[in-house]
């Protein structure tokens, strides 16, 4: 599974009239569904995919910096029942998030650098601190403490390794170019887009090698996003 991470990751596009760009870089898909919107807070380059629901109605959620749902995904704040009835708490997205899809998500807080894999389970009420990764179909009991720099499997979801402190540089790279890599197409782009991604790719290669380059490639349309304050 680390081993995926030393792949540098493709060029991926995505239909510009789907998805809504706010001005901090945010790209939500008009497909997702936010339930309560004054309620949930989105620091910015996170992207939301079609059918993602988030219930913001229910209590305040936010999403740090350069995070990323999946399909299908939700996120539902958790709640505890009382004798006079339930009650619900926000929940709260570190940065450099990836929520694989159709994985439910019912922690109270998710630290930064974190990674769920397609179809998890997550139980009400979990803390899952920094650099945790968790497997494709894992279920994770409620009220779980998940420690940082761990690897998380099975159903119920068991410690299965320990992650070296690197790997917090590694997701924090890893998640700011799939950010990046995430492009618009559409008719006003016109049919040369993907010469344009072959070239940034080779000028990203040149640069790379090169000890005195320091310049950042960006990518299409980039320079037209705003970003808040």
């Amino acid at each position: 599974m680390l081993a995926s991470f030393e792949i540098e990751r493709e060029f991926v596009p995505y239909n510009k009239t789907e998805y809504i760009v706010t001005a901090s870089g945010n790209k939500v898909s008009r497909r997702s569904v936010l339930c309560g919107s004054q309620n949930i807070v989105i620091n910015g380059k996170t992207i939301i995919k079609s059918g993602c629901m988030i219930r913001g109605d229910l209590a305040n959620i936010k999403l740090g910096k350069y995070c990323a749902l999946e399909e299908g995904v939700v996120i539902r704040p958790p709640f505890k029942k009382f004798i006079k009835g339930c009650a619900f708490f926000p929940i709260q997205l570190g940065d450099c998030c990836l929520v694989g899809e159709g994985t439910v998500l019912h922690a109270a807080t998710v630290g930064n650098f974190v990674r769920f894999g397609k179809n998890c389970f997550i139980g009400r009420r979990c803390i899952i601190k920094d650099c945790v990764m968790i497997d494709e179909g894992a279920v994770v009991r409620d009220d779980t403490v998940m420690p940082p720099f761990t690897r998380w499997a099975g159903a119920p979801a068991k410690i299965v390794e320990e992650l070296p402190e690197s790997m917090s540089y590694v997701l924090g790279e890893d998640s700011q170019e799939y950010y990046e890599k995430f492009i618009a197409v559409g008719p006003d782009v016109g049919p040369g887009w993907g010469s344009a991604v072959r070239r940034i790719s080779a000028v990203r290669r040149i640069s790379g090698a090169s000890s005195t380059g320091s310049a950042k490639s960006k990518t299409p349309g980039e320079n037209s996003v705003k970003e808040d304050g």
